[in-house]
């Protein structure tokens, strides 16, 4: 008798998307994350940029994302894969706690001099793509979880 499950039935498609999560942020821990732009009327445009991997809060998207991919792997069509919403979530307050004060004394970097002189934090695409990853871990790690409820009552 062939069998009838797919490659993307939705208890195939949650670890994926936990391994694909993880995967994406471990890259997205090694992005910029945060930066200084200064505006100066005679020189121009200066910034600075801080990846992910040179704060705390990068560290552990990194452990977190690693964590993830493991989980997702070891766990294949299980709901052991559920397991990720854990390092998802942290990872994910981890983030808010680092975009309410970027590189640690964001909120006094901020200064201007009239037109002359502008300087003040930004938050770069990197903590974007990482955002974006642990809600992605997260939302499949938790459909892993609904996804292997339902097989069981079937």
């Amino acid at each position: 008798m062939a069998d009838l499950t797919t490659p993307a039935s939705p208890n195939r498609i949650a670890p994926v998307g936990v391994i694909a999560g993880g995967a994406l942020l471990v890259v997205a821990a090694f992005l910029p994350w945060a930066g200084v732009t200064a505006d100066i009327a005679v020189l121009g445009s200066l910034s600075r940029h801080v990846r992910g991997v040179d704060d705390w809060s990068g560290i552990l998207a990194l452990v977190g994302g690693v964590m993830a991919a493991v989980i997702g792997v070891a766990g294949g069509d299980r709901p052991f894969t559920a397991l990720a919403a854990l390092p998802g979530a942290v990872t994910t307050a981890v983030l808010l706690v680092f975009l309410s004060d970027p590189q640690g004394g964001g909120r006094s970097a901020s200064l201007a001099i009239g037109e002359l002189v502008r300087v003040e934090p930004t938050v770069e695409y990197g903590w974007f793509v990482a955002l974006a990853a642990a809600l992605a871990v997260t939302g499949s790690a938790v459909a892993a979880l609904t996804s292997g409820r339902r097989l069981r009552q079937s």
